[in-house]
């Protein structure tokens, strides 16, 4: 026997727009439920996704009045909202009523159908799967490939070497500085000429693109071929910006019921928390509470939420991000000419408060540096780019594949720039910016720089560990650009105390610029 159900019941007669006739007069009239249907036919999505999308009804009025046409139950009708013994949880938003209607006929007597939204399917999918998904977004990149996990530490032959090298050193100076300093002077040279020559191409980039006459014009994609679209926006003590971050998610240029936007919350975020609960969401933009398990990351984060991505590109933008509105037009254009192997688009990163003081202009000047010339200068030389953070956007199968972000790097985006590229995918980066806020405050630029090191000392350790096998697998290319981009960075933070030290202490002494100065004095004022 089958569920006997019948015709879908329109709540006024004269509502003559078909298998959604059941909301007019209910929650909309006839007039805009026919222009949600026009918008539907031009972004070729259903009439009920671009009511609930541009927020002319909610989901849950969309679900009730479903199931008060169609004569079912709805699962927010009830306190705990959790589905019965013998019950059929269908989701509402996936398919068109006379789907539903279909459906529902099928299905055998003694079970009962029960109508749910998005929200209601994902918290039934998280509470069978929950332990599992959270799980997986610790521990998956290790389990799958332990030495490409931050979580293992520096090899011992990392550890002998860098102690060795430190022995060395200080050693030598402690002995004999006057034969040590030239020596290290000679071997610093050339790694630090290196990052000279990749900012001279940097340089050079920037000014190819100053004389260019333009930016690529943007091809016009009808909004009906365009593909579904995620964004996740990892959330932690934001409850001041959460207005702001839900008006910039609003003004992207992309059909919203194509968009679906994740705010991803701590489970112990209360006061953002309650900052959404208490706003009106447009109807794209859901929140995501990841459990308390774990290391608080934003990568853990971002891999817990990304098993609810059904769309097969997303996105990553931070809370105080600002993206400009044709940002995910031109990441897909991006990714279209390029071809499958190009498994992530970088978008540029601006500054917007560079008036508030000293700090924030060095972070305009180094971020217009970073990703106006020094990126788009890695790509025309082939190298591998380390991801800026954020307005970074990937194809999900690609993310997939080479295993999400790691929660133990605490620079997770430049790990997952170099796995791309040592998996075989490229980066490209796209003249479209994100203008977010610089740190004004010196110890939020203390502590923000800390952690950068940090991050890029776990990533250097992780892509060198095998060694001369760490070349094989990365190719020369990106094995030549690790050490340049990681080591040179790590260098140039390690040696510049010395070297500032070692200035002051020749400036103090009169040596510094004494006409008989060594070849290594002068050589310690270069660099």
């Amino acid at each position: 026997m089958r569920q006997r159900i019948g015709p879908l019941r329109a709540a006024s007669a004269e509502a003559s727009t078909g298998e959604y006739a059941f909301l007019v007069g209910r929650t909309i009239d006839a007039a805009t439920l026919r222009k949600a249907e026009r918008i539907a036919v031009e972004w070729a999505v259903l009439p009920h996704e671009v009511l609930i999308a541009l927020g002319w009804i909610d989901e849950r009025e969309y679900v009730a009045a479903l199931g008060a046409a169609l004569g079912i139950d709805w699962l927010g009708r009830r306190p705990g909202r959790t589905q019965g013994a013998g019950e059929v949880v269908i989701s509402a938003y996936a398919m068109r009523p006379q789907v539903i209607r279909e459906r529902v006929s099928l299905i055998p007597t003694g079970q009962q159908p029960v109508l749910a939204t998005r929200r209601e399917v994902d918290a039934i999918h998280m509470a069978g799967a929950e332990a599992a998904l959270i799980d997986h977004a610790i521990e998956g990149l290790w389990r799958a490939n332990p030495r490409a996990s931050a979580r293992y530490g520096a090899e011992t032959w990392q550890a002998l070497v860098a102690a060795g090298i430190a022995g060395l050193f200080l050693g030598g100076v402690a002995v004999a500085p006057e034969i040590v300093a030239p020596f290290v002077m000679a071997l610093l040279t050339l790694p630090f000429l290196c990052v000279v020559l990749l900012r001279t191409a940097a340089l050079v980039e920037l000014l190819r693109q100053r004389r260019a006459k333009g930016g690529e014009m943007l091809r016009s994609v009808p909004d009906a071929e365009l593909p579904r679209y995620s964004a996740l926006v990892p959330l932690y003590r934001e409850a001041e910006i959460v207005p702001d971050l839900v008006e910039a998610m609003a003004a992207i240029d992309y059909p919203s019921a194509k968009l679906e936007i994740l705010l991803v919350l701590e489970a112990s975020d209360t006061d953002t928390r309650e900052a959404l609960a208490g706003l009106d969401l447009p109807g794209n933009i859901r929140p995501v509470v990841v459990p308390e398990k774990g290391p608080r990351t934003k990568p853990k984060a971002l891999n817990y939420a990304l098993e609810l991505v059904k769309s097969p590109y997303v996105v990553v933008y931070d809370a105080e991000d600002i993206p400009e509105p044709d940002q995910l037009r031109r990441a897909l254009a991006t990714f279209t000419k390029g071809g499958g192997e190009i498994a992530c688009v970088q978008a540029r990163l601006g500054i917007h408060n560079a008036r508030q003081g000293w700090l924030a202009r060095q972070f305009t000047i180094e971020y217009a540096s970073l990703f106006d010339g020094q990126l788009p200068a890695l790509q025309r030389l082939g190298l591998p780019i380390p991801l800026g953070g954020t307005s970074n956007h990937f194809r999900v199968d690609r993310l997939k594949q080479v295993g999400g972000w790691d929660p133990y790097n605490v620079t997770e985006d430049a790990d997952l720039g170099f796995r791309l590229a040592r998996a075989g995918y490229r980066t490209l980066t796209i003249p479209t910016t994100t203008w977010e806020e610089a740190p004004i405050a010196l110890g939020s630029w203390v502590r923000q720089r800390t952690r950068w090191l940090k991050g890029w000392m776990q990533t250097y350790l992780v892509h060198t560990r095998r060694g001369a096998g760490s070349r094989r697998a990365l190719g020369w290319r990106t094995w030549l650009g690790l050490h340049v981009l990681m080591g040179g960075m790590l260098l140039s933070a390690l040696v510049h105390p010395f070297v500032l030290v070692a200035i002051a202490w020749l400036a103090f002494t009169g040596d510094l610029l004494a006409p008989d100065a060594e070849m290594w004095e002068r050589v310690l004022v270069w660099i």
